[in-house]
């Protein structure tokens, strides 16, 4: 191996290797970082997705805040596909030339009390000395730089499983991430499904859903909602607190502070002066969206969740 070839980083997990493996790969936008260093999209709207297959893609679609038609990014291709103990990925950088490419490898092994993931990244010795992607560096800064980047990746998936340990409802309503409301004339049944346990069962997707979908979601994970489809319902439910926490209700008013009108979702992280959400009926869909801090007025949790 040649010197400056390949970096590594480990983190332990408090999970199973099943667990694991399933948020590194199917819930891989939850915890890769945001921001120019780590993503393409920088502050726009970017959306990581890893095709669960031998020759999935791993790619971002960017698209602007307001939702509108964006691009997308493609970094890597799946080359070796065992869940739950190890996946393999061939990984080229935006500035590669065609023929360049390196390997991300990632590896998770049982512990009494979770999982060891690790991850190593090689072939960077096939790359010339004055490649872009080393930013005028030489190998040893270089490869220290790499190590520290993937070293962050890795305590973000740690922590990602910490938050769904304590917040399960996450990991639900990311499995309905892209549920959306069907065009006029026909209506989404998975939607009519989150109105279910509220006072509009039974109605389509052309209500407003995003009470009925947060409600839907802590109720498979064991958790009493408000059996409301009004947003600001969530308002009394649970307890307040003054900082957010990522799973936590956000209640945000719409419209005007003073009216009974108001949207509803998951609190995921803070960006500038927003609060991003994972939410139903949000661009009509459950995605993830940003929204004003301004408009929150008030953050939830469980009463009967630690």
């Amino acid at each position: 191996m040649s010197p400056g070839d390949r970096v590594a980083a480990s983190v332990f997990v408090d999970a199973p290797p099943d667990i694991a493996f399933e948020v590194f790969t199917a819930q891989i936008d939850s915890w890769w970082r945001h921001g120019m260093k780590f993503r393409s999209g920088g502050r726009d709207v970017s959306v990581l997705h890893l095709e669960p297959k031998l020759g999935g893609r791993l790619f971002e679609t960017i698209a602007t805040p307001d939702g509108g038609d964006g691009h997308v990014v493609q970094t890597g291709t799946v080359t070796a596909w065992d869940p739950p103990r190890a996946l393999e990925i061939e990984w080229r950088g935006v500035n590669f030339a065609p023929r360049e490419r390196t390997t991300v490898s990632v590896r998770f092994e049982p512990r009494r009390d979770g999982t060891q993931v690790t991850l190593v990244h090689a072939g960077w010795a096939s790359l010339p000395p004055d490649h872009p992607v080393r930013h005028g560096q030489a190998v040893r800064p270089f490869i220290a730089g790499m190590g520290m980047w993937w070293s962050d990746q890795m305590t973000a998936l740690r922590m990602q499983v910490d938050t769904l340990r304590a917040a399960p409802w996450l990991r639900i309503a990311r499995g309905e991430l892209g549920v959306r409301a069907f065009d006029a004339g026909a209506s989404n049944p998975r939607i009519t499904e989150y109105h279910a346990g509220t006072n509009i069962a039974g109605h389509d997707d052309k209500a407003n859903w995003c009470s009925s979908f947060v409600d839907w979601s802590l109720g498979r994970a064991g958790v009493a909602g408000t059996g409301s489809a009004l947003a600001r319902s969530w308002l009394e439910w649970g307890d307040a607190i003054d900082e957010p926490r990522p799973g936590c209700i956000a209640v945000l008013w719409r419209d005007d502070p003073r009216s009974w009108k108001g949207h509803v979702g998951f609190f995921v992280r803070h960006d500038g002066d927003a609060v991003v959400l994972l939410g139903g009926n949000q661009l009509g869909a459950v995605c993830e969206q940003r929204y004003p801090r301004a408009q929150v007025l008030a953050y939830r949790w469980p009463g009967a969740a630690p």
